[in-house]
């Protein structure tokens, strides 16, 4: 393998129409993955650290006749347009096109989809935290809800705008037609709530808070002090509670029945608390991180930020690097490593549904992050064939068998079901020669291979990167470890709350007298699936130059993405005390009681149009004559008097009138919405954002449609979760060595 990443982008032509920074970022990631990205911008006030960073590798130009001429100027096609995140932006963006006849294929990112009542709101990272019910489960049980900081939604809109404009400009490449692909920010962020409809639905239960760092039916999933620094501790099977207390020398623990099982610890949280506090604080981080990790307990260090970027783990693996333009910074790179064998293959025509049938994936990934990566290569048209065994299936399923269960326990499992669409099910057992084999085989056929197990575990099964290359030249093979697959802490076994914990994000977040503070059970799983599914398709462009690529992700780096901003402005600005909702830039930012129980909206004012329409649509027109509160810092100065008085205004009107209100007068505002709100949220349902599927033992079931248009159209929901094993037969029998298809929809 080649030792350096390539630059599997190289010869793309990109024009960029955005002053917005999920746009932008996903030129970001065009341009540091080798394409010529051009930016229409007119100049304006010196770029922040931040600002650099987002435009890093790009060029700009004053129109977009201007930039078509760069591209050419450097050797490259123009072959992709970038624009956003206003409607009115994308139609600007499409008419200058059309005046200059330029076939490009136009990538939009919007706030809020064209359809239903939200789609001329004001949009920030603030409203789409509340509306897409991530905001609810975060704060004190009794409220109110906090609000995260930074514009993670806006980075992950980016990322997804990316991930599916690369399917379409693959589709262009293998002879489709796609002219364009929308996305909304709203629906790219459902995906950290999408199991909580589904089930929530099934059951007739409601969501509720349950306090800061308690999160589902598992507990403990929190940082507590040690001797040094802090340890983030999460225990969701019984295997992993049981080592925990073998760790903490306790083993009478498990025996207690307030803490036996999952939902007993998290209602018996405090008393739990008080039982560990003191016991990590009693020994340096390392020590219990050492210990923990080898009994297979998933711990991480839980760094502030300035510690997090010294940590030699990532500094081994270079994960922050020098910022061009900002002396002294040193900003995320991208979350992954590329290396490339040479054996090069151009693209081939696919049939069937989705710009990339014709390709098939074989996928060794389990539990969230995994197979939410593999469901939208799937959705997007690739032939996802998922591995699993009859004793060891994927996680998401449950923890173990449970013999004699009618319907089996594992095939009603929500979580699997709505991870799982759109792929065929096989059943192997690899700890046999014939399985390995008959693994071998399905990748011989295969264009990808993706894994999430702890490094090292594919090379005991037989199936490393090596063997299962020489069993297919050209392969582009992902790994998706925690925390990479180098590096001294290569074999942490992790979930997504220890990805979070280990990000730095915890520090960034919450009030500031809080424990480093999770806004999320697994936060870091949706965010690692997405940028799995898009870097695997950046490193399959490379392959008709490059030849296959073994891609090296690690899920912590992903969350450096999406931390960015706070990152490198702490660096060039100077630390940040924690502010809880409110924020330093903005002000007011924050959460207020509306009409009902635990009903809130959610308030912003990004800029001073904002706040003059706030003021003026809740009958405070004083306060724009009051010079205290011109500037975000007089607000903040302010913020209890001013949130008191949008509380009053708010106390007796319904949460989604008064968003209604205020946004019809100009300010930025939404319902703050629990994730039982969702299935029946009128802007999703006017967008047939959720879908519906038929599958033996559950019946007919809810789930996330894809959240992008290519052509206006969504990726079709054109199968359910396969049972355990229900296409061994069908997928054996096809011949495993043979590149199929549209295999999945001829099935």
């Amino acid at each position: 393998m080649e030792t350096s990443g390539g630059q599997p982008l190289s010869g793309i032509g990109v024009v960029e129409f955005s002053a917005d920074p999920g746009a932008r970022y996903c030129g970001r990631l065009f341009s540091v993955l080798g394409a010529t990205v051009v930016r229409v911008a007119d100049g304006g006030a010196r770029p922040s650290a931040f600002d650099l960073w987002l435009d890093q590798g790009k060029t700009f130009a004053e129109t977009a006749g201007e930039a078509l001429a760069a591209i050419a100027a450097r050797g490259a096609r123009a072959e992709v347009s970038i624009a956003g995140q206003g409607h009115a932006a994308v139609a600007g963006a499409d008419a200058e096109l059309k005046a200059l006849n330029a076939d490009l294929l136009r990538l939009n990112l919007t706030w809020f989809a064209r359809q239903g009542p939200y789609a001329d709101w004001r949009g920030d990272d603030t409203l789409i935290l509340a509306l897409s019910g991530t905001a609810h489960g975060f704060g004190p049980a009794e409220g109110p809800p906090l609000l995260a900081q930074g514009c993670a939604p806006q980075m992950l809109g980016g990322v997804t705008l990316f991930l599916s404009g690369l399917a379409a400009l693959w589709g262009r490449r293998t002879g489709r037609t796609h002219g364009r692909v929308d996305v909304d920010v709203l629906e790219a962020c459902l995906c950290f709530t999408e199991h909580g409809p589904p089930a929530l639905l099934t059951s007739g239960e409601t969501s509720v808070r349950k306090g800061l760092n308690r999160y589902g039916a598992g507990y403990p999933t929190v940082a507590y002090p040690s001797a040094d620094g802090w340890i983030g501790v999460t225990a969701h099977t019984p295997a992993q509670w049981r080592a925990l207390c073998q760790l903490v020398g306790r083993p009478e623990l498990p025996g207690d029945p307030r803490f036996a099982t999952g939902p007993d610890r998290v209602l018996n949280a405090e008393a739990l608390d008080a039982e560990l506090r003191p016991i990590f604080a009693s020994a340096p981080t390392e020590r219990w991180l050492t210990e923990g990790q080898r009994l297979r307990v998933p711990l991480a260090p839980v760094p502030d930020p300035a510690a997090l970027i010294a940590t030699d783990h990532w500094r081994e693996r270079g994960s922050f690097v020098g910022l061009p333009g900002a002396a002294g910074v040193l900003a995320p790179g991208l979350p992954m490593r590329m290396a490339f064998d040479g054996r090069a293959e151009p693209p081939r025509r696919g049939r069937g549904p989705g710009p990339l049938s014709g390709l098939r994936v074989i996928d060794f990934s389990m539990g969230w992050a995994g197979p939410l990566a593999t469901r939208h290569l799937a959705d997007l048209g690739v032939d996802v064939v998922k591995i699993e065994t009859e004793d060891h299936f994927d996680w998401a399923r449950g923890w173990a068998p449970v013999p004699g269960s009618d319907p089996p326990a594992h095939e009603i499992a929500s979580a699997y079901n709505v991870m799982n669409r759109n792929k065929r099910g096989v059943a192997l057992d690899l700890s046999t020669p014939a399985g390995r084999a008959q693994a071998k085989a399905l990748v011989a056929g295969a264009d990808m291979v993706i894994e999430n197990f702890g490094p090292g575990v594919m090379d005991k099964l037989g199936l490393s990167k090596e063997a299962l290359r020489a069993a297919r030249p050209g392969l582009v093979f992902i790994s998706m470890a925690a925390f990479g697959a180098t590096g001294p802490w290569r074999s942490f076994r992790a979930y997504g709350s220890t990805v979070e914990h280990a990000s730095g994000l915890p520090f960034f977040n919450g009030e500031e007298d809080w424990p480093p503070s999770l806004q999320h059970l697994a936060y870091g799983d949706p965010i690692a699936g997405v940028y799995a599914a898009a870097m695997t398709l950046a490193a399959l462009f490379g392959r008709e130059r490059l030849g296959g690529a073994d891609i090296d992700l690690s899920q912590v780096e992903c969350l450096f993405q999406v931390g960015a901003e706070a990152l490198i402005r702490m660096q060039a600005e100077g630390p940040r005390a924690r502010m809880g909702s409110r924020n330093l830039d903005m002000a007011p930012r924050c959460v207020a009681p509306a009409a009902g129980d635990d009903a809130w909206i959610a308030v912003a004012c990004p800029d001073e149009a904002a706040w003059r329409a706030l003021a003026h649509a809740v009958g405070r027109p004083d306060w724009l004559s009051d010079p205290g509160l011109a500037t975000p810092h007089g607000r903040n100065a302010r913020a209890e008097e001013i949130e008191g008085a949008l509380a009053a205004w708010a106390a007796g009107r319904d949460r989604r009138e008064a968003a209604e209100e205020l946004q019809a007068a100009g300010a930025c505002a939404a319902p703050l919405l629990a994730p039982h709100d969702l299935a029946r949220d009128p802007q999703l349902k006017a967008n047939a954002a959720w879908g519906w599927m038929t599958r033996a033992h559950v019946g007919c079931h809810m789930m996330l449609a894809p959240p992008y248009r290519i052509d206006g159209v969504r990726p079709a929901l054109r199968a359910p979760a396969p049972l355990l094993g229900e296409h061994t037969g069908q997928v054996l029998g096809d011949g495993a060595g043979a590149r199929d298809t549209g295999t999945l929809a001829q099935a």
